[in-house]
């Protein structure tokens, strides 16, 4: 049975893990990528998140795909040493990788064309009303433009299919702190304000995606092999297999995890493929604003307090992955590509 093309807007902040995410949508037979929005994080300023999606779409043939770059700076932030530390994280790995670190998230070369003359909050509200009922906005950075989008529209709310959110962790350890995931500690305000709006929220967290738990989900250097092999031809392929080696062994050799967790490309096969997880009932999450400690904190209610907290119930929780299937899916969408 052929399944409905799921409309999607994706907004990435242009780490390793995004640009596989771009790649696999572009390949999945089963969606239609409406555009990419760029918003700062993980990888940088801007200027490199606008030009690395961009140059994705031109590596996959499709330099007629939308892109708008969008927030440059969150709600507010963290210190300035704090919010460089991600940035710049291959600083700490250079006495252990060396020249490998090269291909580790390096300056993107000038695109062969602009993004669009558009705000990505501009692009993903008129994408939305355009779209009623139809658009999933797949966010696997930090949640600014979105937040902003909402603020700016509230209509938005009841317009939009469902936000699939790839941030936070609840029983993993978190990745910029021991209980906060960076997508959400990055900007817990604007997180605070996309779990608040009453807006359809799934939440994507750690806990499928960098746990080895779920490890049949990562990729490895067998599945570089496996797809260098079927698709000789294929300049994507090609692309992949030469410039993520690095990420694997950070990720095994830093992290000790089986291979590189492709969080952002899951988020997205949640719109595609709810199958694939274990999901809660709608629960109301929170995000922790204060202290250094736990600022970025996902907290969900699952239980009774005496204490009385007041927020919707619209945010169901990924708990589990079948991650053989995902990822059997992954590389059929990237072979695809050829």
């Amino acid at each position: 049975m052929t399944r409905k093309k799921q409309k999607i807007i994706l907004d990435v902040d242009s780490a390793g893990d995004d640009i596989l995410a771009i790649l696999f949508a572009l390949g999945c037979d089963d969606i239609d990528l409406l555009g990419v929005t760029g918003v700062a994080g993980a990888a940088g300023s801007i200027d490199q998140v606008t030009n690395v999606v961009l140059n994705t779409a031109s590596l996959a043939g499709r330099d007629d795909l939308p892109v708008a770059a969008g927030a440059y700076r969150p709600f507010v932030g963290n210190s300035a040493a704090d919010m460089d530390a991600p940035v710049n994280f291959e600083k700490t790995l250079r006495d252990r990788f060396g020249k490998r670190l090269e291909k580790f998230n390096p300056p993107a070369p000038q695109p062969v064309r602009p993004p669009m003359d558009k705000h990505a909050t501009d692009f993903i509200i008129d994408t939305v009303r355009a779209n009623p009922g139809e658009v999933s906005i797949v966010a696997t950075g930090p949640q600014t433009n979105i937040a902003m989008a909402l603020n700016l529209a509230p209509d938005l709310v009841d317009l939009v299919r469902q936000i699939v959110v790839l941030g936070g962790c609840f029983t993993t350890p978190g990745n910029i702190t021991p209980v906060s995931e960076y997508n959400i500690w990055a900007d817990p305000e604007a997180a605070r304000v996309v779990l608040r709006s009453g807006a359809p929220v799934v939440l994507v967290p750690l806990d499928v995606c960098e746990d080895n738990r779920v490890a049949a989900s990562m990729l490895t250097r067998d599945d570089l092999a496996d797809l260098a092999a079927a698709h000789p031809e294929s300049k994507v392929v090609r692309h992949i297999c030469q410039e993520f080696p690095i990420y694997i062994d950070i990720w095994r050799e830093f992290f000790s995890l089986v291979g590189f967790p492709l969080d952002d490309a899951i988020a997205v096969a949640a719109v595609t493929h709810p199958e694939f997880f274990e999901m809660s009932k709608p629960r109301f999450v929170d995000v922790a604003l204060s202290e250094r400690l736990v600022r970025g904190q996902t907290v969900a209610f699952t239980g009774r307090q005496i204490l009385e907290f007041e927020g919707p119930a619209t945010s169901r929780i990924c708990q589990g992955l079948d991650g053989r299937s995902f990822l059997e899916l992954f590389k059929a969408s990237i072979g695809r590509l050829t």
